[in-house]
């Protein structure tokens, strides 16, 4: 009976593992402050499983995925957890780093400038704030979200800051999809439309590279730019329906994720579900970060 007793437990243990829900670790700080690295989070794969696909997508959900350009089977890729921006058929842009409604968790870099030398870490770390540093000419570099920069704020009226972007309309080649062309970087980006099941789009030698790895490695789709005509499986074309949908992940750390800016889109077939519960944080052990919805 005992080894009955273990065997049904032992099968309902994997059970909900494969098909309900599954811990995952953070190990980095890309989602911070939302999840910081150490947090461990419940997802909800109830919602996509081998019975059925129920996973209705919210934007502003935060969501794991297989990591796109992993090399193999889609489920022996490695888990990414990122915040949904864009869903299918969304057009997305960011000016200064930023979309319309973020959440109060994202975080930016700032600079500030703090000519009473008032900030230090002890006071910077019962904030929550670890990533940056002193510059120079009594300066501080910091990643911080919006509470985080107004109760810094609030110290010192001579203190001053601003948001450390890039510049419109520098090209940054490491962003995708490293065209020249587009003069896009890390906070001025797009206008980019994100691909949805059934929709048709002009292809064109403008938009080639940004839609050509998904056609060709997700949709498994032969296309090609020659002498300014696009030949799809070896005929000309000037237009593409796509076979699924599209996600454009973003991380809540904002100047210090690698996300869909840098790779691309999130085929659906890569989303394993929504992030639904945070355990807790293994490295610091807080009542913070304990059994926490995930926003």
């Amino acid at each position: 009976m005992q080894v009955v007793k273990f065997f049904v437990a032992l099968g309902l243990a994997l059970f909900v593992k494969l098909f309900v829900l599954e811990p995952f670790v953070i190990p980095s700080s890309s989602m911070d402050t939302t999840l910081v690295q150490g947090d461990y989070v419940l997802v909800n794969k109830w919602q996509n499983n081998l019975f059925g696909n129920w996973l209705n997508v919210k934007k502003g959900a935060v969501l794991a995925f297989h990591y796109p350009l992993d090399k193999g089977a889609t489920k022996n890729k490695k888990v990414y957890i990122k915040r949904c921006a864009a869903l299918p058929g969304d057009t997305l842009q960011l000016l200064q780093g930023k979309t319309e409604n973020e959440p109060a968790s994202v975080q930016f870099d700032y600079l500030i400038s703090d000519p009473n030398k008032r900030i230090n870490w002890d006071f910077l770390k019962p904030l929550g704030i670890h990533l940056g540093g002193r510059t120079q000419n009594n300066s501080w570099l910091l990643c911080l979200n919006t509470q985080q920069l107004e109760a810094i704020m609030a110290q010192d009226t001579n203190l001053t800051y601003a948001l450390n972007t890039h510049v419109a309309n520098k090209t940054d080649l490491s962003i995708f999809p490293s065209d020249s062309s587009l003069h896009w970087n890390r906070d001025f980006y797009g206008p980019i439309y994100t691909p949805k099941k059934g929709a048709t789009i002009a292809l064109n030698s403008t938009n080639f590279k940004t839609y050509k790895k998904i056609i060709a490695d997700y949709e498994q789709q032969e296309i090609e730019l020659i002498n300014g005509q696009i030949y799809l499986n070896g005929s000309p074309a000037n237009n593409y329906t796509f076979a699924q949908n599209y996600y454009f992940m973003l991380g809540d750390n904002r100047h210090h994720s690698q996300d869909s800016r840098a790779w691309g889109f999130v085929p659906e077939d890569h989303l394993i579900g929504t992030c639904a519960l945070l355990l807790f944080n293994a490295q610091t052990f807080s009542v913070d970060r304990l059994l926490k919805k995930v926003l």
